[in-house]
């Protein structure tokens, strides 16, 4: 039954020190929508608010991994989804942003460790994922791109996630230039703590479960409240919603979608000559 849903949660049942079944358990939030890279949708927004509030009610949880089926982690933004947004005036486009902002809040406010766990796209709007954990381990094939800035809108809503893992300058690159940054670059800046070839990914992950199973989950839950109340706080909601929803709805914004779909080139499109130097002697 799960499988036909566009995410499910998936248990692991855990063992005392004694070897004998234990009442606590971890979960695993899987993105499931593989024939379209675990793209976004409206529904799948809503669905994965809706699982993450699920985690939160259950005391059994000891720790949230999120996965994407598939080859892919999630590629961002569901093309019809986009296609349906881009009708929307202002006040269609806020209500969907604070849709996206919720998802967000209610993954980085968990009070267990969450580790995201990626592999092929990393997408737009899934980066934010990735960065709304509290880290990530990923396999060699990832690869990274905010690519808003293409089609004319930024990352708005994700961009408080974002800030808290990369260097200033190189989210500036990220969100205006829109490279597509492989594995071991999104280790470089921090996105992800590790990676691993896909035969050895799962050895390092359950490394990782074991260790956090040592610790105390109320010392976790303390540290996360503590970290939550110095850094990110709900005031960003509002003014990201805003962000995105009064660019989307702009005429540049609208460009942009209209270009992106009609897979024409859009008026800001430009390249340096090839003869010309950028470099000053």
């Amino acid at each position: 039954m799960s499988q036909s849903l566009a995410a499910y949660l998936h248990y692991t049942p855990l063992l005392s020190s004694s070897g004998r079944e234990a009442e606590d358990r971890i979960a695993t939030l899987v993105l499931n929508r593989p024939d379209a890279a675990n793209a976004f949708s409206g529904e799948l927004l809503v669905r994965i608010t809706e699982l993450l509030e699920e985690v939160r009610a259950d005391s059994s949880v000891r720790l949230l991994t999120l996965q994407g089926s598939g080859k892919h982690f999630s590629a961002g933004a569901d093309l019809m989804w986009m296609k349906e947004s881009a009708q929307l005036k202002y006040d269609g486009n806020l209500a969907e942003a604070k849709k996206l902002s919720a998802m967000f809040e209610s993954l980085s406010s968990l009070r267990i460790p969450t580790i995201a766990i990626v592999k092929g796209a990393v997408f737009g709007g899934a980066v934010g994922l990735l960065a709304a954990c509290d880290y990530a381990f990923a396999e060699e094939s990832a690869k990274v791109c905010l690519s808003e800035a293409k089609i004319g809108l930024i990352p708005a809503v994700i961009l408080p996630y974002l800030q808290r893992k990369i260097a200033p300058a190189t989210l500036h690159r990220m969100a205006m230039g829109s490279p597509i940054l492989l594995s071991d670059q999104i280790l470089k800046i921090g996105l992800v703590q590790e990676i691993a070839s896909a035969s050895k990914l799962e050895a390092l992950v359950r490394t990782e479960i074991n260790a956090l199973l040592q610790t105390s989950p109320e010392a976790q839950s303390a540290y996360k409240k503590l970290w939550s109340e110095l850094t990110l706080g709900e005031q960003n909601v509002d003014v990201t919603a805003n962000a995105i929803a009064t660019i989307r709805a702009s005429a540049m914004g609208q460009h942009g979608l209209q270009s992106f779909f009609k897979k024409e080139t859009p008026s800001w499109v430009l390249q340096l000559p090839e003869k010309v130097s950028v470099l000053i002697p």
